[in-house]
């Protein structure tokens, strides 16, 4: 501004040498004045262009203050989003450098680094192999990494912006559980399909010879037909554990909780052996040391008793069954033991387990569906309790149901 003023004042200057030069003294004042003039309205511009531009600079300020601002609680925000997330995260720039991460300590080899790049980090091997591989091919991946015994689903998401790559987005979660949910569930439709595969072969086979044209043996006959009701049993009764076992493997069981007699329900369950018990000649004991009720649902605590009572009755030749209730803290606690052939210790924590016989052969025979025991452990973590088993090869087995009170 001022050497533009500065030029206007030397050419006002020449122009009054000039015109004093080369004309009268009435015409030089004239030109005076047309100075005067015209530098009153030079300044009177000057002054509102300066103003002008005072103006547009604050504003231009304030607009950068504010652009600031928002940019940085933009940040806060997507810090408190990415904190939030319950897995692993990182994002990279597009030179490579980790700008953000969230939760890498489980992924991390020691102490988190500042400046880390995709070439220089404190991630497990794996996690350094897959950054660079996100980093470099520039395009979505997504993989299963095996990380100290954690399998994680790996994924990465290029960020763009007007077509160019922008850097990339790496999400780490863990689906242990779910892969092992798979598993178990191809497991238990093998097994389940075995188990039905099996009596119906038996009677598919008895049916074929009954259905001969010159099968004429009467005593065969009948003996088929008793094979063929007791194998029909057993398929119902496999199909009815499995309907229940379907129904508790539910997230959300659906019980029916009231105010019940424990020691009313096990009564009523050793009704249904009392049968059994003396045909084998088995003393049966009850201890009943807890007489209040306690809220359960009385039909699944029942469907546990039997189940206990039932392979306490198979596996028993001889000796006592002795069932107990107590209270221990501010648990129910109820007992059932036998001194029938027990469990060796390599398969008690397997006996929970769907489908699964320790005597495969003899539990065959005496018509189990391996499903008992898998039903009483989710009945009683469905009301909050755990069942235990305490068990020695030849000298018998004790089972532990404990329900919150």
């Amino acid at each position: 501004m001022k050497s533009r003023r500065y030029v206007a004042y030397a050419l006002l200057v020449l122009v009054l040498i000039s015109v004093q030069i080369a004309t009268e003294a009435s015409a030089l004042t004239m030109v005076l004045v047309m100075s005067i003039v015209f530098f009153v309205f030079w300044e009177y511009f000057d002054k509102k262009n300066e103003l002008l531009v005072r103006k547009e600079n604050k504003e231009l300020q304030e607009k950068v203050k504010s652009s600031a601002k928002d940019a940085h609680l933009n940040y806060k925000q997507l810090l408190t989003v990415v904190s939030s997330i319950p897995f692993p995260l990182l994002l990279l720039d597009p030179f490579g450098n980790i700008v953000m991460s969230s939760n890498v300590d489980e992924i991390s080899e020691g102490e988190i680094q500042e400046n880390m790049t995709y070439a220089n980090n404190s991630f497990v091997y794996p996690v350094q192999e897959f950054i660079k591989d996100c980093f470099i091919m520039e395009r979505a991946m997504d993989t299963i990494l095996h990380i100290q015994g954690i399998e994680y689903q790996s994924i990465c998401v290029p960020v763009t912006a007007k077509g160019k790559y922008r850097g990339c987005l790496l999400l780490f979660q863990d689906v242990s559980k779910t892969l092992e949910g798979e598993k178990m569930q191809k497991r238990f439709i093998a097994d389940a399909s075995h188990e039905l595969k099996t009596p119906i072969a038996v009677i598919k086979g008895m049916v074929e010879i009954l259905n001969r044209d010159n099968f004429d043996d009467p005593q065969m006959e009948k003996e088929f037909l008793t094979q063929i009701e007791s194998e029909i049993n057993r398929l119902d009764g496999l199909v009815k554990d499995l309907l229940i076992l379907s129904r508790l493997s539910l997230s959300n069981v659906l019980l029916t909780k009231e105010f019940n007699d424990m020691n009313e329900i096990i009564n009523k369950a050793i009704q249904s052996f009392k049968k059994q018990i003396n045909e084998k000649g088995l003393k049966l004991v009850c201890d009943y040391q807890y007489q209040s009720p306690i809220r359960c649902d009385a039909m699944k605590m029942s469907q546990v008793i039997i189940n206990l009572l039932s392979n306490a009755i198979k596996y028993s030749d001889q000796g006592t069954i002795r069932i107990q209730t107590y209270r221990e803290n501010n648990f129910f606690v109820c007992t059932v033991a036998d001194e029938g052939q027990g469990i060796a210790k390599e398969n008690l924590d397997k006996i929970f387990h769907r489908f699964y016989r320790v005597d495969d052969a003899r539990t065959r025979s005496k018509g189990g569906s391996g499903l008992g025991l898998s039903i009483v452990k989710s009945t009683v973590e469905a009301h909050g309790g755990n069942v235990e088993v305490d068990s020695e090869l030849n000298k018998g087995t004790k089972f532990i149901v404990r329900i919150p009170l």
